[in-house]
């Protein structure tokens, strides 16, 4: 098998699968499936720089990236949080196990087919891994109104500030 038929097929069945999960559930965790594929091309661009490795192996018309970062990634990210919603010890566990497979074994086969050089250790690549699906849930947190950040508490502009009250219309004073 050709290494772009693996590529190739590992994207479309990946999207695939997505066919025996509810819509409900699909339209629920895409936004933070997409999100995690965004942060992974991010990550992916900085080991790019930082010469931590290099994809060998395109795909058009992902020019400079793992279209892993479109397929399998945001699709098992959309899976995940299905089985492990509101359970963060459950998508911890079920994150690292993931990411210890994707890192001692599928990275090391990717690099023996040619499709990647990887020039750093496979526990830094669990560890970036780790720290993505930390944030992903953050995010996902965040977007379903679970937590909520304000940068700046109980600050609200001057036009939504009560007005001075009228003496006249006082009714204790009377």
């Amino acid at each position: 098998m050709s290494n772009q038929t693996l590529i190739w097929a590992s994207f479309i069945v990946s999207w695939l699968s997505l066919l025996f999960m509810k819509n409900e559930d699909v339209r629920r965790f895409m936004p933070v499936g997409l999100v995690s594929a965004i942060l992974t091309t991010i990550v992916m661009e900085i080991g790019i720089v930082s010469n931590w490795w290099l994809p060998k192996e395109l795909s058009f018309p992902f020019a400079n990236m793992s279209i892993f970062s479109y397929g399998a990634y945001l699709v098992g990210t959309i899976w995940i949080f299905k089985y492990t919603y509101e359970r963060f010890l459950l998508y911890i566990t079920a994150n690292a196990a993931m990411d210890l497979i994707l890192s001692f074994l599928l990275v090391p086969w990717f690099v023996q087919l040619g499709l990647f050089e990887v020039y750093v250790p496979s526990l830094m690549l669990f560890s970036i891994a780790t720290l993505m699906a930390v944030i992903i849930y953050g995010y996902h947190m965040w977007q379903t109104g679970d937590i909520k950040l304000e940068l700046v508490p109980n600050v609200k502009p001057a036009a939504v500030k009560p007005l001075i009250k009228d003496p006249s219309e006082d009714p204790d004073e009377e």
